[in-house]
């Protein structure tokens, strides 16, 4: 014994030597050097000081078992592998249910935005539309699996310690149960408010982006009155009152964490001063235990129920997600019976007895309406600004489903779908629309025209030079609403493309209002 440790002593000096003398020249691999030597002398330090423990006790005849080293480390080796791989599984298996869950969620809301009426998107901002499908499917998308993940493993985590303190300590259960009860108390009595107070902060941010997409599309007439400072303070009011809602969540939620700390301090106290009243019954290991475990254990709970109360709050996104997907939708696209082939043939328009509201509680715009337009006639309809003008239009293309029946060459148009009523007619609207895309997709989306049939509907609308003269011709990509265009221009473009359609009925809605004069 003697022997071996005055080997491993001068193993250690003859280490120190060569370090001092590898300092003086400091090669480049000096450290690997370091490693050689320290090592073999720590591993054979450590096998002598087991191989001396165990001797020793065969020899006081406590213990007649020496410990197997490579079998512990072999145990400890397949643990750690099997947490490894279990971790693995079990984010693997969590984030893709999740992340399908998420999945399903933006797909079924934007469906139902999709079918929903247009009366929704008259009531509803835009900014509201952009806040669900921006700020809550955010959270449902990133935040929401991250914290539900580290609930989970929080919570088989505390009944890890759990159990393992009360199969060493029983008692260390007495003050856990009623600060558990304690614990559920205060997070109900606390998601009654945050869950409130997050819808606030939901609602509050609405505004602030519709205000600034309505400031972005009127950013001209903006410069042009000088109302810069205006909706620079319109803005800032929206800003402050989401902050305020903001915050007052954010203070919430500090108030829940204050009083979990103060809580945990309490348990930790109690144990402590339980471990000092049984201490001739405890030792010190027991003690150390119970004093770790007490703290791991609070700190524990006390993350636990902030990422369940967290789980909750961002479940209000879901809901907010869930509140879309549930829309009234509009009629359906498509239907078992369909048009005639070649109709309308002749564009024969019969109102018989409609009646027109924009919703069920909105009073009716039109009041049993009898009218009949005859083929290939140019009918002008007017009246004062509320007459109903919009609405005769809206009725016909079934923007809301009307009272009454409207035929068109003899066909019931509730009876068929969206989609075979509206491509059977053609609008030009006052406010023109173009698309993100090339002039080809705006003229002719469905690609059912020669390029020839284009050009000649950009001449007869006098494009033809203009659209001559873009680097790409048809191919040229138009920004955003075709702003590289005047109004005149889009104007002319949805004419052009109304041409292309050919259909029996066309209606203007003051088409000419916007037009350059020729």
């Amino acid at each position: 014994m003697m022997f071996s440790v005055a080997g491993i002593v001068c193993d250690a000096r003859l280490v120190a030597g060569v370090l001092v003398r590898n300092s003086l020249r400091s090669p480049p691999d000096a450290n690997r050097a370091v490693s050689s030597f320290h090592l073999p002398c720590f591993r054979a330090g450590e096998q002598e000081k087991l191989s001396s423990t165990n001797s020793s006790t065969a020899t006081n005849g406590t213990n007649s078992t020496k410990l197997d080293l490579g079998f512990y480390l072999g145990v400890y080796g397949g643990l750690t592998a099997a947490t490894i791989l279990f971790g693995f599984v079990r984010n693997l298996l969590l984030f893709s249910v999740l992340v399908k869950a998420a999945q399903s969620l933006h797909n079924s809301m934007f469906n139902a935005i999709l079918r929903a009426p247009v009366r929704f998107f008259d009531i509803n901002p835009i900014g509201r539309v952009l806040n669900r499908f921006s700020k809550d499917i955010g959270q449902v998308d990133s935040m929401l699996p991250w914290t539900f993940t580290d609930f989970i493993q929080v919570f088989l985590q505390i009944l890890g310690v759990i159990a393992v303190a009360a199969s060493v300590i029983p008692w260390i259960l007495i003050p856990v149960l009623p600060l558990l009860g304690l614990f559920l108390f205060l997070r109900r009595y606390f998601l009654q408010t945050s869950r409130d107070v997050k819808r606030l902060e939901s609602t509050t941010r609405s505004p602030v982006f519709s205000h600034l997409s309505s400031s972005l599309q009127g950013l001209w007439t903006i410069r042009a009155f000088g109302a810069e400072e205006r909706f620079q303070n319109a803005f800032d009011a929206h800003q402050n009152l989401h902050s305020e809602a903001f915050f007052l969540f954010l203070t919430t939620s500090r108030w829940f964490a204050v009083r979990l700390d103060g809580m945990c301090s309490v348990f930790v106290t109690i144990t402590t001063f339980g471990c000092l009243l049984l201490r001739d019954q405890l030792d010190a290991g027991s003690v150390g235990l119970a004093l770790s475990y007490a703290v791991t254990l609070m700190g524990m709970f006390q993350w636990g129920v902030r990422q369940s109360a967290e789980v909750e709050n961002m479940m209000t996104s879901v809901e907010r997600v869930m509140e879309y997907t549930e829309l009234e939708s509009e009629a359906p696209w498509e239907t078992k019976k369909r048009p005639p082939p070649g109709w309308p043939s002749k564009g024969l328009v019969t109102f018989d007895g409609v009646s027109f509201s924009y919703s069920n509680d909105s009073p009716p715009v039109l009041h049993g309406l009898q009218a009949m337009f005859q083929p290939q006639e140019k009918v002008g309809i007017v009246g004062r600004t509320g007459a109903g003008k919009s609405s005769l239009v809206s009725a016909l293309f079934r923007l809301a489903e009307p009272q009454g029946k409207i035929y068109i060459d003899g066909v019931v148009t509730s009876d068929l779908g969206l989609h075979d009523l509206r491509q059977k007619m053609s609008i030009i609207p006052q406010d023109p629309m173009l698309f993100t895309g090339s002039m080809r997709k705006n003229l002719d989306p469905f690609n059912q025209h020669s390029d020839e049939e284009l050009w000649n509907a950009l001449r007869e609308v006098q494009l033809k030079s203009v659209v001559e003269e873009l680097p790409g011709k048809l191919e040229t990509v138009l920004a955003e609403s075709g702003s590289n265009f005047s109004v005149g221009q889009r104007q002319l473009v949805c004419l052009a493309r109304a041409i292309l359609r050919r259909n029996r009925i066309l209606i203007i809605d003051e088409a000419t209002a916007n037009v350059d004069p020729r």
